[in-house]
């Protein structure tokens, strides 16, 4: 029951927001693949080395020139990369990653009209990445990574976190699962509020989770409302449905 709108955020939770910059001597995983290092900051300068995704760098200062890349307008960064050192766009380097065993998920955005999508790549084991592309209803996100949570068909998931920003600002993320040929959008899930006069909330529970059943993905809906303040008389309605992952997407599961 909610009495009130809290925003908060993890102890060391990364969010992901438009011109994000990066700190000298941070350690950061290249988004792109097959990026050009180059001697000086820009597109005509001489090409150092080849990189693949997923390659850590390092640092070493910001440049004030910028290039406009997927809708931003971006530093270029002199970077180190093993005991090679040179320039990249930071478009091109992720805003934040997360690893699950030998998977590497990377995170980025990019601008269409007024649009604003988060980019997702999973580097399974290898150089190869299968991505998602999904338009987001906030500015900023988090990303959290799972195992499979008991569905054995994938090798696991990410989490996409939006930050509502403010009471009355839509919450929620989505899921994306990982079969290894590619990140799957399973569904998006909803949270608002405003100062407890109203709520609903979207959780979704897994096989392993607890309370989870076998081969069942449950999704619960919570709606509320203030009735009466002053006896803290609230209405509160529960929806609860059971699905199945069929491989491509959930299916309603009818007994």
């Amino acid at each position: 029951m909610f009495f009130g709108c809290t925003l908060y955020a993890e102890a060391q939770e990364v969010y992901i927001e438009p011109l994000k910059e990066f700190t000298i001597n941070q350690k950061v995983y290249l988004f792109g693949n097959d990026v050009k290092l180059r001697k000086e900051p820009n597109t005509n300068s001489e090409v150092v080395s080849l990189l693949k995704i997923a390659s850590e760098v390092i640092i070493i200062e910001k440049s004030h020139l910028k290039q406009l890349y997927n809708g931003y307008m971006h530093n270029w960064y002199k970077v180190k990369y093993k005991n090679e050192e040179g320039f990249i766009l930071g478009g091109l380097l992720a805003l934040d990653s997360k690893k699950i065993n030998d998977s590497v998920y990377l995170a980025s955005l990019k601008k269409e009209n007024e649009d604003t999508y988060a980019s997702i790549r999973v580097v399974n084991g290898h150089n190869e990445y299968i991505e998602n592309s999904s338009k987001l209803k906030t500015t900023t996100f988090s990303i959290k990574v799972y195992n499979n949570k008991g569905i054995d068909s994938i090798k696991n998931m990410i989490y996409v976190d939006y930050l509502a920003e403010a009471c009355g600002v839509e919450g929620g993320g989505y899921y994306l699962f990982n079969n290894e040929t590619a990140l799957v959008k399973v569904i998006e899930l909803s949270s608002i509020s405003e100062a407890g006069l109203f709520w609903f909330k979207e959780n979704i529970v897994f096989p392993s989770d607890v309370g989870g059943k076998k081969d069942k993905i449950i999704i619960k809906r919570e709606a509320g409302e203030m009735i009466d303040e002053e006896s803290n008389h609230t209405k509160v309605t529960i929806e609860t449905k059971e699905f199945s992952w069929e491989g491509k997407q959930l299916a309603f599961y009818t007994k």
